[in-house]
Formats: C-alpha cells, structure tokens, sequence
C-alpha cells in the first residue's frame, strides 16, 4: 500500500512540510475521502483493560465488558468482537499474547514502576540512543538462544522466569511493541512498504527512562515469544515502531476524536499522511479500529486537504498557544494559513 491511492487525491511534496495530500478534483462537503484499514500496531493502556474492547475498541463509559478471555487478559464487547480478534490474531498470536499476559501476571504489580524516573531526566539524543540499544542486543540475542534451546516446550509461558527476575516492566509498551511484531510477522513485506514509508524520528524517547524503558521491554520480549516470532522480534522492528508513533499515532479516545478518555493509541500509515492546519478542512471519526475522513467544506482541486493534531482544541486556543502546543508535542512551528493571517493582523496591529 505505501501512501494511500484515490481518484480524489494524490500524495504529493509539499514545500516546508514534507509530504501531504492534494485534491485531485473538486471535492463536495461531506464527501468520504479516506476510510483507513485497522492499525499496524496499537496499545489499549493496561489502566482500560477491562473497560475496552480489544478488537472495536469500544468503551461503554467505564463499565466492565462482559465477555474476557482469561488467558490473554482481553475483554471484547460481544462474542462477534471476541471471535474477529482470534480470527485475525490467528493461533500463535493469540499464544505470544498468553505469554506476555502471563508475563505481566507473574510480577506482583504488574504495572510500570515510575520510581527510577529522575526530575533532571532529559531528552536522548541519537548517540545515546544508538548506545543504549547496541547495549540490549547482545542480552536479547542471549535470552532468544535460551527460548530457542526451550523449543520443546509447549508454550513460552515456561521460559520467563529469567525475565521475571529482570528490572520492571511497562505494560504498555510491551503490549505496543507485541502488536507490531505481530503485524510484521503477518506481512513483513506489507509492513514494511507501510510503516517504513512514515516519517520517522531519530529522537522518539521523550526521556532517557521512556528510552530504557523500550530497551528493556524488546529484551523481555527476546525472552518470553515463541520462536517463530523471533525474525519479527528485532531491534530495527522495535526501533521503527518507536520513531514512527511519535509522530504518527493517532490517539484513542472515547467518542469523538476530542474525547475526555485517552485510552491508548495506534499507528495508521493509511492515514498518516495528511498534514496539520489551524483550520482543517477535514473532519475525523474513529469507526470501530479504523478512522473515516471527510471534508467539512467544499474543497477545489489542488488544494491540500488537512486535519488538525489539537483535537478541536485549535477552536479555543489562539496563536501563541497553539504554535507552542504543536512545537512541544509535534515539534514543528506551525505555518498554516491560519497562523500566518494571524501572525500577519498582530503585526500589522503592533
């Protein structure tokens, strides 16, 4: 797939931002530009475990879901919900999920302990992060020799003793992680054309412990998949799925995109391509475990077509506050047409 292809719009270079979507043709208001295909990797936080469905990703206002599976520790809103995920999991997902919901288990919180993270922790800088993952390789490749030695066993349930007795855990990463590597085992070369075509950050970690906390968690992985997950559980695959969710993911909210439940969050090549504005001329929609786009207003060939990254918060903020909302988050000074004729009338007004 790479970039998403359509008689209404094509991808194309866009001066100072990279690349971005052009109308092709003139485009109605209300008409569907792009419905996306489910993500290439996501994570559901552990807090909403039992509040979310993991295949549709509904939340029904925080009540528990009826229907669990105590052996992956997933909750689906109905059977059908429950029934899809299996169908496209497929057996040995379902068993790397086992292993890693054991995993968890068998630490007494099971939850990420916060209590290394340092008030003078800063951003890593490429170098840094190239040492502390040349570091996790030579213990990861240790740890898959040993699961691969274990072979025999029925399940990677048996081998994580070692990785048990290792520093602690972040639940979230590693479930992020695990459904990456599952994608790619999937459809390695699928994957690849999607996810190595994103924009990629070669500064991802907000923080040498979000850093290390990456790094540790593909060395537990290395200990606990099963063995035909190994050519997909590799440091560039981990790499790739850190530099490309920071400035690619779309978050998963409860109801509409500007939602007050952040539950987790989740990759989508498809839909990665279209640029920011202060005012968009898209409008976005989580449908189930995809996202549709529309345009909000009619639309002339050429003219790019742009979501917003601030979620509706663009209506309410002026322009010093969202430049530095996007500067901090998306690390970019923001030169949309809005801002600009903004920028311009205080100028002039000054």
């Amino acid at each position: 797939m790479s970039p998403p292809t359509s008689d209404l719009f094509s991808v194309e270079t866009i001066p100072g931002a990279g690349r971005g979507i052009l109308a092709s043709r003139d485009i109605p208001q209300d008409t569907t530009v792009l419905t996306s295909k489910p993500p290439a990797a996501h994570v559901l936080f552990r807090e909403y475990r039992k509040e979310v469905c993991a295949q549709c990703f509904l939340y029904d206002r925080g009540r528990t879901l009826r229907v669990k599976d105590h052996d992956t520790g997933k909750v689906f809103c109905s059977a059908s919900c429950q029934q899809k995920w299996v169908d496209h999991t497929g057996e040995l997902g379902d068993g790397a999920w086992q292993d890693l919901h054991h995993f968890i288990q068998a630490r007494s919180k099971g939850t990420k302990d916060t209590s290394g993270i340092s008030l003078t922790d800063h951003r890593p800088d490429v170098g840094e992060i190239d040492g502390r993952w040349s570091q996790a390789k030579p213990e990861a490749d240790v740890r898959m020799r040993k699961a691969i030695d274990g072979a025999s066993r029925p399940t990677g349930r048996k081998q994580t003793k070692a990785a048990v007795a290792s520093s602690t855990i972040d639940p979230d990463i590693l479930g992020y992680l695990l459904s990456g590597i599952l994608a790619h085992h999937q459809q390695p070369n699928q994957w690849r054309e999607d996810v190595l075509a994103l924009a990629m950050h070669e500064e991802p970690y907000t923080t040498t412990h979000d850093l290390e906390a990456h790094c540790t968690s593909f060395v537990q992985l290395s200990s606990i998949m099963p063995v035909e997950l190994h050519e997909s559980c590799t440091i560039e695959v981990c790499r790739a799925l850190a530099a490309v969710s920071s400035h690619n993911a779309f978050g998963i909210r409860s109801g509409s995109e500007d939602g007050e439940e952040y539950m987790g969050y989740a990759l989508y090549p498809s839909a990665s391509y279209f640029n920011h504005s202060c005012d968009p001329n898209l409008a976005k929609q989580r449908v189930g475990n995809a996202w549709r786009f529309w345009v909000v207003r009619d639309v002339q060939q050429g003219e790019e077509l742009c979501i917003s990254y601030l979620g509706g918060d663009e209506k309410d903020l002026n322009l010093r506050q969202r430049r530095a909302h996007l500067r901090e988050v998306w690390g970019f000074a923001c030169e949309c047409a809005r801002c600009r004729r903004e920028a311009t009338s205080s100028h002039d007004a000054g």
